[in-house]
């Protein structure tokens, strides 16, 4: 059913946990970008802009390693995995969380630091908050992007700063956006999940698999 290996332009363990959950073939390679680029705009399409220029950079980081490193590259990731020399997909992703206000939206990344992690969960805490995944499967050789979107609507408890201070302590906040993870003990703080639990971890399966239906990896069942 499955293809040749993508590339995954990603660091997240999350998203390689969910591709390895599948069974589906893959390399990471980290695409780092200046995520600032698209603050102007709304999360919906921040998140697709972010996830397409991630699939691009994975794309060049991929040929210029190739080219400075040929086979000595290819053999570095995932042995148990036959890389072709030139992988066709690449598969960009970002994760926002967001508020909405009078004037616009106010979007949560991941925190720099425990401060930062500390406020952005005194923020959520007691809120309805919607989480927006972007996906972004690249056709290298066509040069051609297929765009997918998740957003989910995710209800907080209410957190003392105690709570708040203990679950730091867990360090789930470190990369993580809105600084929790509900596929760790982040989840003993969500009432409620409307919409797409992988998409809140930061790879919606349901709309991964169809732009790996609509780019042509899968082959029909």
């Amino acid at each position: 059913m499955y293809g040749e290996p993508i590339i995954l332009a990603s660091e997240s363990p999350r998203r390689a946990s969910i591709l390895e959950s599948l069974h589906i073939p893959f390399f990471t390679i980290a695409p780092r970008i200046d995520e600032s680029i698209y603050d102007h705009l709304d999360p919906d399409e921040r998140v697709k802009a972010l996830a397409t220029a991630k699939a691009h950079k994975g794309r060049s980081l991929w040929l210029e390693q190739l080219d400075r490193q040929g086979g000595a590259l290819r053999d570095k990731f995932q042995p148990e995995v036959q890389i072709p020399a030139t992988p066709r997909f690449v598969l960009g992703a970002d994760t926002l969380v967001a508020f909405p206000t009078e004037n616009g939206w106010i979007t949560i990344g991941k925190p720099a630091d425990e401060h930062e992690a500390f406020d952005m969960l005194s923020m959520e805490e007691g809120k309805q908050q919607y989480v927006f995944s972007g996906l972004c499967l690249l056709d290298m050789a066509a040069d051609l992007p297929f765009l997918a979107l998740s957003v989910s609507e995710v209800q907080f408890s209410s957190m003392s700063p105690e709570d708040i201070e203990w679950y730091l302590g867990l360090d789930e906040w470190r990369g993580a956006a809105g600084a929790y993870r509900i596929q760790g003990v982040g989840s003993c703080f969500i009432e409620e999940i409307k919409g797409s639990c992988s998409g809140v971890m930061g790879l919606p399966i349901h709309e991964l698999y169809g732009i790996l239906r609509a780019s042509g990896y899968l082959a029909s069942p």
